[in-house]
């Protein structure tokens, strides 16, 4: 019994760390992936033309369509390190609870803004799916290039329903805790670190 009991423990532990790994490092991941993707191949591109003469015409395609797939994984990524531009003039001006009620509004609109544009982009996807179109060089699908703008806002839509949940939870524990959730996860961070350090200074 207590070994099922361990067991069950464990595998609820190490499930929780695949999925907090996982929100914290799925986008970056990817486009780091796909980063490696557009540098060997623009690399080989230049060797090829230059060192052996040979233009490769497959190479210029699949880094302009990685391009895309990282130009739209960016819009969660920069949601989870909460840097999406915004204008802080007002905000700094408000208290607590204005900054907070401003912060819904920013967050509820840009998850709005994003799932539409999603939901939208759906249907566009489906109709070059069923024209069945595909590239010039590599004859790739180009609904697989065209998956990137839905991806990239339905991510982005619901990462901002995520750190939206998550800034109300932050407000209702510390009314006066006014910044982003990605600021507040590396100051947890740099606390976690920094108190090792201070029970080693105790020790001393």
């Amino acid at each position: 019994m207590l070994l099922r009991t361990a067991y069950s423990g464990g595998r609820r532990l190490g499930m929780k760390k695949i999925v907090h790994w996982v929100n914290k490092y799925f986008e970056e991941i990817l486009l780091v992936a796909a980063m490696l993707v557009m540098i060997v191949v623009i690399f080989w591109q230049v060797v090829s033309r230059y060192a052996l003469n040979l233009s490769l015409a497959w190479s210029e395609e699949i880094a302009r369509y990685t391009f895309i797939w990282t130009v739209w994984l960016a819009v969660p990524y920069t949601v989870t390190k909460g840097r999406h531009i915004r204008l802080t003039l007002l905000r700094d001006a408000l208290g607590n609870t204005g900054k907070f009620i401003l912060d819904m509004l920013f967050f509820v609109v840009s998850a709005l803004f994003f799932l539409y544009v999603g939901e939208q982009s759906v249907s566009l996807v489906s109709g070059i799916f069923t024209m069945g179109q595909v590239t010039p060089a590599v004859s790739i699908p180009k609904w697989l290039c065209y998956l990137a703008l839905p991806v990239g806002c339905l991510l982005g839509g619901l990462r901002f329903i995520q750190y939206g949940v998550l800034r109300v939870m932050r407000f209702m524990k510390d009314p006066g805790d006014n910044e982003t959730f990605a600021a507040a996860e590396m100051t947890e961070d740099a606390e976690k670190t920094a108190k090792p350090e201070k029970s080693e200074e105790g020790e001393e």
